[in-house]
């Protein structure tokens, strides 16, 4: 008796555990039913799926143990940080400032920006021809108002329409910002809030564009009186090393400020693995080159764009944008 008692109350604990319906010769009385029944009312609010009846219980395990309910996860985004708040392209904003819109692929600008990003792609790639370990670029100019900011912006719409290949466009600006004024949406947090504390997640700060699902923003963030010394942060090395680490699929650019009006691109420019230098036609002269090149030399990878070239030197086969490299090892290309 004893043991035909035992055999029936194993069964009514397997079956309280799986979720299946005891045949009718082992079910217990009114009051075990109303257990299994508020058991199975609870976990349909739950986010763990019901156990499979065709799965059995690990050897050694008590049958009639207690589940431990498993942890939710929060949500991934495609580059696997948390979710990212999403903002929008101003595309009256692109045009107006003629750069390349999804939308306008045929457009000049957008071409020439596809040259430009086929030689860079082989140069953010390992040995392998795969990874993208050498992936973080500044782009900065001797001057303002040369086209850096455009620079960046076309070259990270550009690369983002690349297939498995994700973008972080970082507005490293701090005192005069502008990339925010070329998205709509912005929560108004950014690069200083990570680097003075106020957000301690990559994903607090960065941005999913809509119309660009590859790309990834952080913008400038708020005004922070020590924003100069805080680019120049260990901090700032950090991030850039992390956001370049993390994953192999991915391009960070930098849109730094010039060189020439501020010192923190000579502080980040030993952290890239590339720099872009913008040149503007009729506007820096070889003098303001030479001393912003010098300033940045520890980068060992320096390419030089030449930008608002004028109308008299263009030709039916020439592009609109110029495009160097140079090393400091004193090698062009």
């Amino acid at each position: 008796m004893t043991e035909s008692y035992e055999r029936l109350n194993l069964i009514q604990r397997a079956a309280k555990r799986m979720g299946t319906p005891l045949p009718p010769e082992t079910r217990a009385p009114d009051t075990a039913e109303k257990t299994v029944q508020r058991h199975n009312h609870a976990a349909d609010d739950s986010v763990v799926a019901p156990p499979r009846a065709d799965i059995a219980a690990p050897a050694g395990a008590e049958v009639g143990a207690p589940s431990r309910p498993a942890v939710q996860q929060p949500a991934q985004s495609q580059m696997g940080e948390g979710v990212s708040h999403p903002v929008h392209l101003n595309l009256s904003r692109l045009r107006h400032a003629q750069i390349a819109t999804p939308d306008n692929v045929s457009s000049t600008t957008y071409n020439e920006f596809r040259a430009i990003k086929r030689r860079l792609l082989p140069m953010a790639r390992g040995a392998a021809g795969k990874a993208l370990v050498n992936n973080l670029f500044m782009v900065t100019s001797a001057l303002p108002g040369e086209g850096k900011t455009f620079t960046a912006m076309n070259l990270a719409i550009s690369l983002a329409a690349e297939r498995n290949l994700h973008v972080v466009l970082i507005d490293g600006d701090v005192v005069r910002s502008s990339l925010d004024s070329y998205f709509e949406g912005s929560n108004n947090r950014g690069l200083t809030d990570l680097l003075n504390g106020r957000c301690q997640q990559i994903s607090d700060v960065m941005h999913r564009c809509i119309e660009v699902p590859n790309l990834r923003v952080i913008f400038a963030g708020k005004h922070d009186a020590g924003s100069p010394e805080l680019l120049a942060s260990r901090r700032m090395a950090e991030i850039c090393e992390d956001l370049s680490s993390r994953y192999t699929d991915r391009i960070i650019i930098i849109d730094a400020p010039p060189v020439l009006a501020a010192a923190e691109p000579t502080a980040l420019a030993m952290h890239m693995h590339h720099l872009v230098m913008v040149v503007a036609a009729q506007q820096a002269s070889r003098h303001h080159v030479e001393d912003a090149l010098s300033r940045v030399a520890s980068c060992r990878s320096i390419m030089m764009l030449f930008n608002k070239s004028p109308h008299w030197r263009h030709t039916p086969a020439a592009s609109y944008y110029y495009y160097y490299r140079k090393d400091t090892d004193g090698a062009s290309a």
